[in-house]
C-alpha cells in the first residue's frame, strides 16, 4: 500500500461557446493536453487553489462554477501510469472574467508549451490526460447537476 498522502488536485474546464481551454504539455511521456489547475496546498480551499492554478497556467482570472466531475487515480490499479501518488481530482466549470484572455504565461511549468482554445467536440480524440474527454463533453452538453460525476478508473477510459 502507498504510504504517501493522497494528493487533491483541482482543474478548470474554461468554456466559451463550443470551446474549452486546454494546456498543452510535452514531457518524458510525450505531448498531451490537460486542464488548467493545481494541487491543493495545506490550508488552501479548493476555490483558492483553482484561482491560483488557472492564473499560473493561463494568466487568466476565472469565475469558478459548478462541479463537473471527480476522478481518482490509484497507482497500483493503473500500473503506475501517472506516477506513484494516489490522486483525487475535482473538475469545475469555469468562466473567464471580463478583460481576461487565457495565454501562455511568461513563467510557467517548463513542460508547458501552449494554452489553446479547443473544440469541445474534439475532446474525445485529443490526448487529454486523464482520458475523460468523452465524459466531460457529455457533462458540458448536459446541464446535469446530479448523477454520476465520479470516474474511478481513468486508465481504462
Amino acid at each position: 500500500m502507498n504510504a504517501k498522502p493522497i494528493l487533491i488536485n483541482v482543474r478548470g474546464a474554461i468554456v466559451r461557446k463550443d470551446r474549452v481551454v486546454l494546456v498543452k504539455m510535452n514531457d518524458e511521456s510525450g505531448m498531451y493536453f490537460t486542464f488548467p489547475g493545481a494541487t491543493v496546498h495545506q490550508g488552501e480551499s479548493l476555490y483558492e487553489a483553482m484561482h491560483r492554478g488557472v492564473n499560473l497556467s493561463t494568466g487568466a482570472q476565472v469565475d469558478v462554477g459548478r462541479l463537473l466531475m471527480l476522478w481518482e487515480y490509484i497507482p497500483e490499479r493503473e500500473n503506475f501510469k501517472y506516477g506513484d501518488r494516489q490522486k483525487l481530482t475535482v473538475l469545475f466549470l469555469c468562466r473567464i472574467m471580463p478583460g481576461n484572455e487565457p495565454h501562455q504565461p511568461r513563467i510557467s511549468d517548463p513542460n508547458q508549451i501552449d494554452v489553446l482554445w479547443m473544440p469541445i467536440s474534439a475532446l474525445s480524440e485529443l490526448p487529454v490526460v486523464p482520458s475523460v474527454g468523452a465524459q466531460l463533453a457529455t457533462a458540458l452538453e448536459s446541464k446535469m447537476t446530479t448523477g454520476n460525476l465520479f470516474i474511478d478508473n481513468i486508465a481504462l477510459l
